[in-house]
């Protein structure tokens, strides 16, 4: 299902994390056909807990509301190319399918979050009273020369539909000819697994619905898969309050930790096995070392290394996951901005760590092993009732 051309810049829309809170209750209120409304009916009624019948009857209703206007289109067995456009970048593109749930079950699709269950579970109720989801789950992996030729060719046509976000992205969607998906499916056939960027509980809860509502055959999980070079990986930083400034360069003198003082003017950047460390009195990039064939994947980030090694030893925090001197920042934050908070008194330092590879996450969805809480941001984040999969 996809918005009807009339109403595709009043449906769509994000869901929590990508916007504040505040702006997702605003646009409850105000627009009566968002999607908002369907995923988040608490927004518009603060009496409704989530998880709770009145939850998801609130949560149908407004779906029925969406349908009995006429406001949902429906496309029988499509593949769709999506792209999403953001300002200085190229367009990000990937192909919008469904994949077996057997796949997600037998570990073919690789995943490299743990899922909390009780999360899942409700996810899964959802689906089964609104018998749809509202958004894909983001897949990756090395696509064949040929597709990813293919998936880099501007499109000339108009979209089936074209949507700009809050935030000032463009979202388009086209539906593949047949002769498209059939070149897709032959390249998707090369392929021995996917990996999971973006959606760990959606693809949990896709998979138990069809399962247990005996809709597997029928059905595969909505998904945009795109190639693994085309997706933005950003950081999540560390901010440290309540442990007193640190005396960074006696720490790092007394460990013979190499490192540089740095100023914000110069723009500096961290690299691999770099971090870098901002406080009242200065910024400081400084070397993590070099890894070893006895670490296993998990162990070689660099999230790992500074919170196992660094912040333990110079913060004394043990456990980053349940302390609560430790938040994250996004990695697109400014330098600027995360330095003003500092002077503000607002926090005593800032850890600004390098983005992962998707070749690091890919290494520790091979073990089976699981990434830190808050170590990636992965884009394109997509928005919810841009298009949407019913199970009928």
């Amino acid at each position: 299902m996809v918005p009807t051309r009339e109403l595709q810049h009043r449906i769509p829309t994000y869901g929590s994390g990508k916007l504040p809170q505040s702006e997702l209750e605003a646009l409850a209120q105000e627009e009566a056909l968002s999607y908002i409304r369907i995923v988040k009916p608490q927004f518009l009624d603060p009496s409704i807990e989530q998880g709770t019948n009145q939850f998801y009857e609130a949560s149908k209703a407004h779906l029925d509301k969406l349908a009995l206007a006429g406001a949902l289109s429906k496309i029988e067995d499509a593949m769709f190319l999506y792209e999403q456009v953001q300002p200085g970048i190229l367009p990000l593109r990937g192909i919008i399918l469904a994949v077996g749930a057997e796949n997600c079950a037998d570990g073919t699709v690789k995943k490299h979050e743990n899922v909390i269950q009780s999360k899942a579970g409700r996810l899964v109720k959802h689906i089964d009273v609104l018998n749809s989801i509202s958004e894909p789950v983001l897949l990756t992996q090395k696509l064949p020369a040929n597709i990813k030729d293919w998936l880099h060719t501007p499109r000339t046509a108009e979209p089936l539909v074209e949507t700009t976000d809050a935030l000032g992205f463009v979202h388009r969607l086209w539906s593949l000819s047949k002769n498209e998906q059939s070149l897709v499916v032959d390249g998707f056939g090369m392929l021995d697994s996917l990996y999971i960027a973006d959606g760990h509980h959606r693809v949990a809860a896709v998979t138990q619905y069809l399962q247990e509502s005996g809709k597997v055959n029928q059905h595969g999980l909505m998904s945009l898969v795109m190639d693994q070079d085309d997706l933005l990986i950003k950081s999540f930083h560390r901010i440290i309050s309540g442990c007193g400034e640190p005396n960074v360069e006696g720490y790092f003198n007394d460990n013979n930790i190499a490192y540089r003082s740095v100023s914000l003017a110069e723009l500096p950047t961290v690299q691999s096995n770099e971090s870098m460390v901002m406080t009242s009195s200065g910024c400081f990039v400084f070397s993590l070392g070099e890894t070893t064939t006895a670490m296993n994947a998990v162990e070689k980030l660099e999230v790992t290394r500074i919170e196992s090694g660094i912040i333990r030893g110079l913060m004394g925090i043990e456990n980053t996951s349940h302390d609560a001197r430790i938040s994250f920042m996004r990695g697109d934050t400014p330098l600027q901005k995360m330095k003003w908070i500092i002077d503000q008194g607002e926090c005593d330092c800032v850890f600004v760590l390098p983005a992962n590879s998707f070749d690091q996450v890919e290494a520790v969805a091979d073990q089976n092993l699981t990434m830190p809480p808050k170590s990636t941001w992965i884009e394109p984040k997509l928005l919810t009732g841009f298009v949407s999969q019913q199970f009928d």
